[in-house]
């Protein structure tokens, strides 16, 4: 699809499929991201909302995209439309990222580009994972004008790029060392295609990038305060393997799309064979170095989880970014529409998903009264009650507690060195310390942690060991049950108040704690 009066038409359908893509965002009040209700308090707590457990202390973090841009726009409209437009801003960001790229390398962006527009609906949206999917957004436009700008990189130009690159460290790590990792790649392929390939071209063009990451490479050096399990690595390509898979594409909460991402990739694959596709050279590399990178990536690094599924959505992204379709033109303008039909079709599998959990939500805010003013909360899940169901999705709901009933909850995102929430003392003892103890106790854990049995399950001493004697420091427990039969309750756990889906407790301290 080539330019027609003027107008770059695959350009403009990247931006309507971030359109509809952006669609189910504004047809729910909460999205089904497990992540989203614990951002939402930390944005509360942010804009001012008071509490008796938590501060906000800012540090250099490279972790605060949301956190400094959410509650400045939550100034000008409620909280929950602040989330949407910041979500918006980021599916738009991944939509037309990869066209501005086609347009960097190629002159002109292509209908492969709206290919490239689905990988906005990848698993790290959906998780909620909000600084690292904006700032691989940001990452992208970036890369695009970081190879627009090749032959007209002057001093103050990479003054610019200096700046924009510590911007985007700030909003998240990972996304800026992805940025410079796929620059490197250019560059170097770029290098490789020269004739000469002279050596001192090479050190020039390292020179230029290095250059150009140097403040944000000084910030992590210098300001970068330390935090809670940095040093853990851990890699575990049996169970990790399938997540890869499906992290790519995901239309809702743990809803691969394995059927579209493996027709993706035939498609390239075939594309490449039969030479109607074209890879341009200078994102040769940076290709073969993102696959491998996808393959490799450890599930645990930098006190973070979920690195596994970092990588699979930024490499089908930049993929059909390089790639020019060579194709008559009828065949690429009814490629842009099943494109566009695909766009659709995952905006509405989204939002039929979302609308559940936005409905659940509700009803657990609509009865936010039951809830003591200043009550301490553990959220449980009765695991055999749930069966096959997702539960990661109740793991932070009673964070929506936190400015609406100024409650504490053992969860909320304040580890150190990744969080501007501090947790006052002495009830930091009584959280998650790490992300590795960053999920809620099943119901069949809950004797053996009142009684502090750390032995019993090596989860307790592995992911709960701050819920030993529970019962002593904790006030209230929100019980997540399934379709399936409840499970027993401890003798702890009294007065129920029975939901659709929870159901509220009060925890009774006994004699234990005298001693814990």
């Amino acid at each position: 699809m080539e330019k027609l009066r003027g107008i770059d038409w695959p350009l403009v359908a990247s931006i309507l499929a971030a359109a509809i893509l952006a669609v189910p965002l504004w047809c729910v009040t909460i999205p089904g991201m497990p992540d989203y209700p614990a951002h939402y308090a930390s944005f509360a707590l942010i804009g001012g909302a008071p509490s008796r457990y938590y501060d906000v202390v800012w540090s250099f973090v490279p972790n605060l995209a949301a956190e400094t841009l959410v509650p400045w726009i939550a100034h000008l409209v409620p909280l929950t439309a602040a989330n949407r437009i910041f979500l918006t801003v980021t599916v738009l960001l991944w939509a037309i990222g990869p066209a501005l790229i086609q347009r960097a390398l190629f002159g002109r962006a292509n209908a492969g580009a709206l290919a490239g527009a689905l990988f906005a609906y990848n698993a790290n949206l959906m998780w909620g994972f909000l600084n690292y999917t904006f700032a691989i957004g940001v990452a992208l436009i970036l890369l695009a004008l970081w190879i627009a700008q090749d032959a007209r990189r002057s001093p103050l130009r990479l003054a610019g790029f200096a700046v924009a690159f510590t911007l985007l460290y700030f909003c998240h790590l990972f996304a800026f060392a992805v940025l410079i990792l796929a620059i490197a790649c250019v560059e170097t392929g770029d290098w490789w295609q020269t004739p000469a390939r002279q050596w001192n071209n090479l050190a020039r063009r390292a020179l230029t990038v290095a250059a150009s990451a140097l403040p944000a490479a000084l910030a992590f050096l210098i300001l970068k305060p330390a935090g809670a399990g940095e040093s853990h690595i851990a890699f575990d390509y049996a169970d990790s393997m399938l997540d890869r898979a499906g992290a790519a594409l995901q239309f809702g909460f743990d809803n691969p799309a394995y059927a579209l991402t493996a027709i993706l990739g035939l498609t390239v694959i075939a594309g490449l064979l039969t030479k109607r596709a074209y890879l341009h050279p200078r994102m040769r590399l940076a290709i073969l170095v993102f696959a491998v990178a996808t393959i490799a990536a450890p599930e645990w690094a930098f006190g973070g989880w979920g690195v596994h599924m970092r990588l699979p959505p930024v490499l089908g992204a930049l993929a059909f970014a390089a790639l020019e379709w060579r194709l008559p033109t009828r065949i690429l303008a009814t490629a842009a529409a099943v494109l566009l039909a695909a766009s659709a079709a995952a905006a509405v599998t989204t939002e039929r998903l979302w609308s559940r959990y936005d409905a659940q939500y509700t009803e657990f805010r609509s009865h936010i009264d039951d809830i003591r003013t200043g009550a301490r909360i553990l959220t449980v899940l009765d695991g055999d009650s749930l069966g096959w169901d997702s539960d990661q999705p109740y793991w932070h709901m009673a964070e929506f507690a936190i400015p609406e009933r100024d409650a504490f909850t053992p969860l909320l995102f304040a580890t150190r060195g990744q969080h501007v929430i501090r947790i006052r003392p002495p009830f930091d003892r009584f959280a998650a310390a790490t992300a590795q103890q960053g999920s809620p106790p099943d119901i069949d854990e809950l004797e053996d942690l009142a009684a502090g049995r750390a032995d019993a399950d090596e989860d307790i001493s592995g992911v709960f060991p701050y819920l030993l004697y529970f019962q002593c420091h904790f006030d209230q427990a929100v019980v997540i049950a399934g379709r399936g039969p409840a499970s027993r309750v401890p003798a702890m756990l009294r007065n129920p108040r029975h939901h659709t889906f929870y159901t509220l407790y009060d925890i009774v301290p006994d004699a234990r704690c005298s001693r814990s």
